[in-house]
């Protein structure tokens, strides 16, 4: 006897079916219920699938538009950092030239030298930074407001690139989400359908492929392999 276990096994959850196929084969199967849809028995499955298939599409559509917002934000922060140590050189020439290469001054403003600002890591680079706004504030007279403009300007646009680097990245855990709870949804809901159909046609397995082309979930059969060119006859 068959296991009666296999029959509340969804087909629909098999890893191995992309979303494009999962898609394929929904909407064409929305549209078989349409069109066989014998006294509206079909109804409620009908508009249950749709909303299943608009809520998968406008979660891979909303991730793909993230993807780009995301590659955006990161490629910003990235010119940012590529474009910091010219900045950083400048400031550390004005200081150099106002109290010498061997001040104190120098090493309060840079108490780390110049280097840590190209090797700091992503969000220790505020404090750094910081750490140059209170040195050349402390000599603003000496040294100009200028100088404290430019460091606190090299501040607040790092804040701005790293915070919406930062977001764009924590933004993918909840999109990854809304993707799987998507296409989970809609399998669940071609699964109910398939049950729906072995209810309305007990004992008729053939009536599956008047609803279901099985076909658009599955790979294109390997194509038979061609045989070698014959070398001409001499």
């Amino acid at each position: 006897m068959t296991d009666l276990h296999k029959f509340l096994v969804n087909p629909f959850d098999d890893g191995k079916v992309g979303v494009d196929a999962l898609l394929a084969f929904a909407t064409d199967h929305q549209q078989r219920l349409v069109a066989n849809n014998p006294g509206g028995q079909f109804n409620a499955r009908i508009t249950s699938t749709a909303a299943a298939i608009a809520v998968v599409n406008s979660a891979f559509s909303d991730d793909q538009t993230k993807l780009a917002q995301r590659k955006g934000r990161k490629l910003a922060k990235d010119n940012f950092r590529k474009a910091l140590p010219a900045s950083i050189a400048k400031l550390h020439a004005a200081v150099v030239a106002k109290f010498g290469p061997k001040g104190v001054e120098v090493t309060i403003c840079f108490p780390n030298g110049r280097g840590v600002f190209n090797t700091a890591p992503d969000d220790q680079l505020a404090n750094q930074l910081q750490t140059l706004i209170a040195g050349v504030t402390g000599y603003q007279v000496a040294l100009g407001a200028a100088v404290v403009t430019d460091a606190t300007a090299l501040l607040a646009g790092w804040n701005a690139v790293y915070v919406g680097s930062e977001s764009a990245t924590g933004a993918v855990t909840t999109t990854q989400a809304a993707k799987k709870t998507a296409r989970e949804a809609l399998q669940l809901e071609l699964f109910k359908n398939l049950l729906t159909l072995a209810l309305a046609f007990p004992r008729q397995p053939a009536v599956v492929d008047t609803y279901m082309r099985q076909g658009l979930l599955e790979g294109p059969s390997a194509a038979p392999a061609k045989p070698a060119p014959t070398a001409p006859v001499a």
